[in-house]
């Protein structure tokens, strides 16, 4: 008897659970314009704005080769003498000479 009463209860408010669902989905306003602006309540969701791992992979080690080509090139312009590195002090700031503080 008591599972009945539970039964009957849940029964219950799963039906007007449903029906507030519907009210809701007959009361939204509809709006006037482009086929683009409907909204359809039906239409089955797209993973459009979700990434595609292997895309994301590929472009990942297309920029890869892209660093180690321009690193082979930088560096082969240090080999021929090209390239030059010169090292200047900043300023006489005790702060920037480690060896001073």
């Amino acid at each position: 008897m008591r599972s009945l009463r539970y039964l009957n209860t849940v029964l219950t408010v799963i039906a007007i659970l449903l029906t507030a669902h519907l009210w809701a989905l007959w009361t939204i306003p509809v709006p006037t314009g482009s086929q683009e602006a409907v909204l359809d309540l039906a239409a089955p969701a797209h993973a459009a704005g979700l990434p595609n791992s292997g895309m994301q992979r590929k472009q990942t080690n297309d920029l890869l080769k892209q660093l180690i080509q321009k690193t082979e090139e930088l560096s082969g312009l240090f080999k021929n003498g090209r390239a030059r590195i010169r090292i200047e002090q900043a300023g006489s700031n005790q702060s920037d000479n480690p060896s001073n503080g």
